[in-house]
């Protein structure tokens, strides 16, 4: 692996623009012990083939668009930077984009974050890469990037993972579990999508924090202000996602475990202080189980799990800090 900081290589002057393909996953065997018989994994290659490869990964609603959902981090002049990096990133198996997932909201097979990890290798070997200079993941894309290192091993000389951890916190994976039983009593289908978006709704509470509220929302009229505000959340949503691929992709993120001591590659990991799914407790075990290559980097932010989407300079500031560390070769 090389050991220059691949943050400060230049290999375009110009930004491709992304290519888009789809894997055929033939008899795709799934942690769960069955098999996905004509499974795809949709993909996107955004920069020069031949400059430093970086993998990023986001939320269950994340896609392979980078440009879309994390605008903020992904782009000429960003912190990931498609003139400097290769940027390659998926749809999540299991969703509502065009990898393999429910269709017309029927339910879909079991689908663990290790399932996701090793389509994803399947394509890094697909793609003749064999060296990754970083994976980068957030929330859920932070538990299938944990697995991908796993996988990698000495293939992977970076891992950044943000809001996420080696287990689910009890917090979590309860608040989740209430989302889903509205989705799974919902009988009729305009049940189902109105329950969906309550589910957004809570979801969208757990990732904000009491005081972030509170300082939008405090003094104005709440059918105008944070009612609405929820709304338009749910609205969203529902309008992009079906019931099938929400509860696939929430259970995927409640059953994550990943042994940490498995992952070989330098590694930083950010919790957010104010985070009500993974506390920092959490965080710093997940780093202590990693070992002395692992690191711990703290933000405070009143938008608590949504930091990795909303804190534009602090995040900046951490994946362009980890990129240009030095790898010994």
């Amino acid at each position: 692996m090389t050991a220059i900081p691949i943050s400060k290589q230049l290999v375009e002057d110009t930004c491709p623009s992304p290519l888009r393909g789809v894997l055929p996953l033939r008899g795709f065997s799934l942690a769960c012990g069955l098999k996905l018989d004509n499974g795809a994994l949709a993909w996107q290659s955004w920069g020069a083939q031949h400059a430093p490869l970086v993998i990023v990964l986001g939320g269950i609603s994340a896609s392979r668009d980078l440009a879309g959902w994390w605008a903020a981090q992904c782009g000429p002049g960003r912190a990931l930077d498609p003139r400097h990096l290769r940027l390659i990133s998926i749809d999540w198996i299991g969703g509502s984009d065009a990898s393999s997932g429910p269709r017309n909201d029927e339910e879909f097979v079991p689908v663990d974050s290790l399932d996701q990890a090793h389509a994803i290798l399947l394509l890094l070997n697909h793609l003749g890469l064999a060296q990754v200079d970083a994976v980068i993941g957030s929330s859920y894309g932070g538990c299938v990037a944990q697995h991908l290192a796993s996988l990698l091993g000495s293939r992977l000389a970076r891992l950044v993972v943000i809001g996420a951890a080696h287990r689910a916190s009890p917090w979590a994976l309860a608040l989740r579990t209430l989302q889903r039983a509205g989705v799974e009593s919902a009988r009729t289908p305009q049940d189902r999508r109105s329950a969906l978006a309550r589910a957004r709704q809570l979801a969208v509470l757990g990732y904000r924090t009491p005081a972030e509220l509170e300082c939008r929302f405090g003094e104005s009229d709440p059918s105008s202000g944070v009612l609405r505000w929820l709304a338009v959340h749910g609205e969203r949503f529902v309008s992009r996602f079906s019931a099938a691929s929400f509860l696939c992709l929430t259970r995927s993120l409640d059953h994550h475990q990943c042994e940490p001591a498995a992952i070989r590659a330098r590694t930083m990991v950010v919790a957010i202080d104010e985070d009500l799914l993974v506390p920092v407790s959490l965080a710093r075990d997940f780093v202590s189980g990693i070992g002395s290559h692992a690191r711990l980097a703290r933000v405070s932010s009143a938008y608590g799990h949504d930091a990795f989407i909303k804190e534009e300079s602090a995040i900046a500031a951490i994946l362009e800090a980890s990129l240009a560390t030095e790898i010994d070769a």
